[in-house]
């Protein structure tokens, strides 16, 4: 078989190719190697790279112009089944040897896959041994992340934005806690990563993003920059929820920017959020409240009573409600802003003065003698 220098789909090593089964000298993992390359091979590598990178949008793209210029080969076909459901082969510190991540967790399991059905029939003997062997190993943990996913209760709102820059904390990110203060006062389940996730470190984040994204029928993505949009995670997040859209078209985006030029071409023409007013994240949270709405219907918020300080459910369209445990009247507007207030101030750090260990505050005490701070 004559072929030009390939790169390893896993770690992007040159590949010494003698067959048409080829295993990395550097990762271990085993590549298939199909047809003449030597039409295609500059951007088969290409593509691979930029799905070692998690630009899993881009491989695919560059994998179907591949296509479409050549017969169906076995090794584009499976490497689009990889781009489908997110897989990154990371090195194992243990084992050292590269394994699957999942990073687009579907509810249709990989060995359905039209793509890896495809490639499978143009695969010879040894080639099918092999991706059949790799695509059994991901269904496992593909159905490990399912179970964990069907075991978290349904969001209501799935916050798209990103978090750092040059390990620096990003304008989006403290724009996103803003938001989440408010929606979370308002009492809506909301998925924040930076809140959501802070107590999964050491697991897999993907089921509890895809249970946020499946379940979640608002997504509200945040872009102070217009590169921000476009960020691997940022794009990842927001490309699903627009698959899953497809399938849901009660689901809905809201976006919030400084410039609506900054929005990305998929989504030219539509309203924003302009960040840049005093108002905005108010603005935003009442259009989302108003989307929400279940047929006009009422939808219950926290509120905070200003006589007993305690937090209830109440129906926000009212002017005025009378304290469930006081049984004072109160205004319905100010006693919803208190409870943001105070929701929003329970993330500061406080050191209690009985244990002295410094914590976030929240509604029950300390977290650790478990006394009033």
């Amino acid at each position: 078989m004559k072929v030009e220098v390939i790169n390893c789909q896993s770690c992007g090593g040159v590949l010494k190719v003698n067959s048409s089964v080829c295993t990395c000298e550097f990762c271990g993992v085993t590549n298939i190697i199909c047809g003449e390359t030597g039409n295609y091979i500059d951007a088969l590598n290409r593509a691979n790279k930029l799905r070692q990178q998690c630009e899993f949008d881009r491989a695919f793209e560059i994998y179907e112009e591949i296509l479409e210029a050549n017969p169906p080969f076995a090794d584009i076909l499976w490497s689009e089944t990889l781009c489908d459901y997110g897989i990154e082969y990371v090195e194992d510190p243990v084992s050292g040897k590269y394994l699957p991540t999942l990073h687009r967790i579907k509810d249709e399991s990989i060995l359905a896959s039209p793509y890896y059905l495809e490639a499978l029939d143009l695969c010879d003997d040894e080639q099918k041994e092999k991706i059949t062997a790799a695509a059994e190993q991901i269904y496992k943990i593909q159905e490990e992340y399912l179970n964990i996913a069907s075991n978290e209760k349904p969001y209501d709102i799935f916050i798209c934005y990103k978090e750092t820059d040059n390990g620096k904390q990003t304008e989006d990110s403290e724009v996103g806690m803003k938001l989440y203060d408010r929606l979370n006062a308002m009492g809506y389940k909301v998925f924040f990563s930076r809140v959501t996730l802070k107590d999964k470190l050491g697991i897999e984040f993907e089921p509890y993003i895809f249970a946020a994204l499946k379940s979640a029928p608002v997504m509200v993505v945040i872009g102070t920059k217009p590169e921000y949009f476009e960020a691997t995670w940022v794009k990842n997040e927001w490309s699903r929820f627009l698959r899953l859209r497809e399938k849901d078209p009660n689901k809905q985006i809201f976006f919030a920017c400084d410039d609506i030029e900054d929005l990305p071409k998929a989504f030219a023409r539509r309203q924003a959020q302009i960040l840049k007013s005093d108002e905005s994240i108010v603005n935003l949270a009442n259009n989302i409240f108003d989307y929400l709405k279940p047929n006009g219907g009422a939808q219950q918020v926290n509120a905070k009573c200003p006589f007993c300080n305690k937090l209830q459910k109440i129906n926000p369209v009212n002017e005025t409600a009378i304290c469930i445990h006081c049984n004072k009247r109160y205004v319905v507007a100010d006693a919803v802003n208190d409870a943001y207030e105070a929701t929003s101030s329970m993330r500061a750090k406080v050191k209690c003065p009985h244990c002295g260990r410094v914590q976030e505050r929240n509604l029950y005490g300390c977290i650790y003698c478990h006394k009033k701070i």
